[in-house]
């Protein structure tokens, strides 16, 4: 028999917890909605994922409006390695796409503690395998010292990237003299929001898009030709477009099949009482996870140092700090969403934790690994009173009730090249079998 002294609403009652199933729902409800307050409203759809072609109910950049077309047409870019002719090597070409660092099955992640786009090799069974081409100069292999960041749930981030640099208004409204001097930044000034901004620039920062090359790639595919008829009627081929219709893509990919958001919506049985335990110790007063994670990606836009360690063998990012300048912002990390972390098999922006074990003890003990000054942390990094079995339960619900199990309804099944999906390197077809 498990009991449990939870206190609800100022409430405080010892509950025999293995015995009542209708405590579960009840409790967590009034968690989510008596306790948990978003812009003023308490309702259990203020955490609801939409559903991925319900375009008026997804956030998106009134510049970009989504389209079904759209959608399409970039789905088939962010996976066909045909786009992929600006590499600094011809063997390279077309060997990498968008997908090659953020799969379905990694969780829109890359699957390996290091992501790496020209320049890699090979793929294992989910990216595991990809390791740097050891005929190339270091120089040019493109393997950022960050870990790969999800596209999963990312609609609901004004910002991108672990800076926030991509993208303008909200907390890089008055940074425009800062965009210059980052490479995130690079497409901010055409004043879209920070998924248009990142994907447009990212054609370009990984060796993606060469206008000629692109052009043809749409012209010569049947499918190519009529989607882009459709969604740029009579509008050359360009980065902004290209990267527009990426964006809009990129905005549909969410979790919104996982246990959590289909017990939101009303399926009451579909989350086990493990599963429930845990989601009331993270929406509960004593871990405090919701200060930083919350809404429907549980995710903010908040920055923290949290001194997790860097990548091994690369220079420290300064996060947030390398985009203002100011040392209060020097690593400082965006909050990242929380859905389908077991996927890729790293977290941290080092890639530092490979188990959720690993990162949920982090949290709970508060000490950092990396110093800085005792200011510079958050008044919530500081050790938890859990016991192990809220510990043990709120791994559950992160593990398996935030965890969508059909991402792959993301990812076409084959795209109008013919490249192998997500990499196309010789080695890695083979791996594929494709």
């Amino acid at each position: 028999m498990i009991v449990t002294s939870l206190l609800i609403a100022g409430y405080s009652s010892q509950v025999d917890v293995a015995s009542n199933d209708d405590f579960y729902d009840s409790a967590l409800n009034v968690l989510l909605t008596e306790r948990i307050t978003l812009n003023g409203q308490r309702r259990l759809q203020n955490f609801v994922l939409p559903e991925s072609d319900d375009f008026s109910s997804i956030p998106q950049d009134p510049r970009n409006p989504l389209t079904a077309d759209k959608v399409t047409l970039g789905r088939f870019l962010f996976h066909d390695a045909a786009l992929s002719q600006a590499a600094r090597h011809t063997h390279n070409l077309g060997t990498y796409s968008c997908a090659t660092c953020h799969h379905a099955a990694a969780g829109f992640e890359a699957g390996a503690a290091r992501s790496i786009g020209e320049g890699g090799i090979g793929w294992g069974t989910r990216g595991e395998a990809r390791r740097p081409d050891p005929s190339l100069p270091g120089a040019d292999v493109d393997s950022p010292g960050l870990k790969s960041q999800t596209i999963l749930n990312k609609t609901y981030q004004r910002l991108m990237m672990y800076s926030g640099a991509a993208g303008t208004g909200g907390d890089n409204e008055g940074l425009d003299d800062r965009w210059i001097h980052h490479p995130d930044a690079a497409a901010n000034h055409l004043g879209y929001q920070g998924m248009e901004s990142q994907a447009i620039g990212a054609l370009s920062k990984h060796r993606l898009f060469e206008p000629e090359a692109a052009s043809q790639l749409i012209r010569s595919h049947p499918t190519y030709a009529a989607l882009w008829e459709s969604v740029w009627a009579g509008n050359s081929v360009t980065t902004e477009r290209m990267g527009l219709s990426i964006a809009a893509y990129e905005r549909t990919v969410m979790a919104n099949r996982s246990p959590f958001q289909q017990w939101l919506k009303g399926d009451l049985d579909v989350m086990s009482r493990e599963e429930k335990r845990g989601a009331m110790v993270f929406f509960g007063d004593k871990s405090e996870c919701t200060v930083c994670h919350t809404g429907p990606a549980l995710s903010s836009m908040a920055f923290y140092a949290l001194g997790m360690p860097d990548m091994p063998g690369v220079s420290p990012d300064p996060g947030r700090g390398g985009l203002t300048g100011e040392d209060r912002d020097r690593f400082t990390y965006k909050v990242p969403q929380l859905y389908n972390l077991t996927d890729a098999g790293f977290t941290g922006h080092g890639s530092s934790f490979r188990t959720m074990r690993e990162i949920v003890d982090y949290y709970v003990e508060g000490v950092p690994a990396i110093s800085l000054p005792p200011d510079r942390f958050p008044d919530q990094f500081r050790r938890l009173d859990l016991t192990e079995q809220e510990i043990e339960d709120l791994i559950v619900f992160l593990e398996t009730a935030l965890r969508d199990p059909d991402l792959e309804r993301y990812q076409p099944t084959s795209v109008p090249s013919g490249a192998c999906i997500p990499a196309n390197d010789p080695l890695a077809r083979h791996q594929l079998a494709c």
